[in-house]
């Protein structure tokens, strides 16, 4: 069952199913399956509210993304039914972000909104601020997005390989299982590296 991914690591002993690291069950990843909104679907939606002309290209894409908190589903679907008025196809960006949150509390939905806002903890994504050039916006969307559903595939392909292991507690099924929790590792690294896509508005900053 562990075809295609490599032979058993090193150190690794028959046994029972070993749970996720302290670091993993820590991470980004397994907080967005808890109770907060996490940071990349915070993003994602924050970057529809500050952006609204995204919905003309990634309607479908924004509707079919797998969101693992139930205020990020009501945000979303609100965001959609907003994007349907009128004023929100003006040609001025900026106008169009005000009346999008201005349609979105009208809804009964600042308190989702501060929430949202909450979960984000840096600045340095500037792809998703109001002012930010188209460019940075899509390129900002496009790594948000890939990420995501990198995510999801990983969690749909960690649920396989514990029933795997449930049944047969073999070595390449645990090897399997620790594989994925290192890519799953490795894509909280990532998730943590979406800064800095500023250089086209000019608010270009990276820490080294």
């Amino acid at each position: 069952r562990f075809g295609g991914k490599g032979g058993a690591t090193p150190g690794i002993s028959r046994g029972p199913y070993q749970a996720a690291s302290p670091q993993l069950a820590n991470s980004s990843i397994m907080r967005g399956q808890r109770s907060a909104i996490s940071r990349r679907e915070a993003l994602i939606l924050l970057s529809l509210i500050n952006h609204p002309w995204l919905l003309h290209d990634h309607l479908e894409e924004v509707a079919a993304l797998e969101l693992a908190h139930p205020e990020a589903h009501k945000l979303r679907a609100a965001i959609i039914a907003a994007f349907a008025h009128d004023h929100h196809h003006s040609p001025d960006v900026e106008e169009q972000a005000e009346k999008m949150r201005a349609d979105l509390e009208a809804s009964g939905l600042s308190q989702i909104l501060q929430r949202v806002e909450r979960a984000i903890t840096t600045q340095a994504v500037w792809g998703t601020q109001i002012g930010a050039a188209r460019e940075d916006v899509l390129s900002t969307w496009r790594q948000l997005v890939a990420l995501h559903q990198k995510t999801h595939a990983l969690l749909r392909e960690r649920k396989d390989a514990e029933a795997a292991l449930a049944e047969d507690s073999s070595e390449a099924n645990l090897a399997w299982l620790q594989d994925i929790q290192a890519r799953m590792a490795e894509a909280d690294g990532t998730e943590a590296l979406i800064e800095g896509f500023g250089e086209l508005s000019g608010r270009f900053q990276r820490n080294v």
